[in-house]
């Protein structure tokens, strides 16, 4: 008599959700990198440039997050 075994991935349990959980808090720490790095351009820019933008200094960091968490 002959067995056939066929190993797939796991698609549940807690493999998965380390995995996501793990993918998730990485994907913040790049996203919290690029809001920081936003931030930090856009104060470098001179008022000119910044009013070029239609921007103020008080705006930067609320269209920082904007520009990277969409909200």
């Amino acid at each position: 008599m002959a067995f056939a075994t066929k190993t797939l991935p796991a698609t549940s349990g807690l493999a998965v959700d380390f995995s996501a959980a793990i993918f998730h808090a990485f994907q913040r720490l790049q996203d919290r990198r690029a809001y920081r790095q936003t931030v930090r351009e856009l104060a470098n820019l001179s008022q000119h440039e910044l009013n070029d933008l239609g921007m103020n200094r008080t705006t930067i960091r609320s269209e920082a997050r904007k520009a990277v968490y969409g909200n």
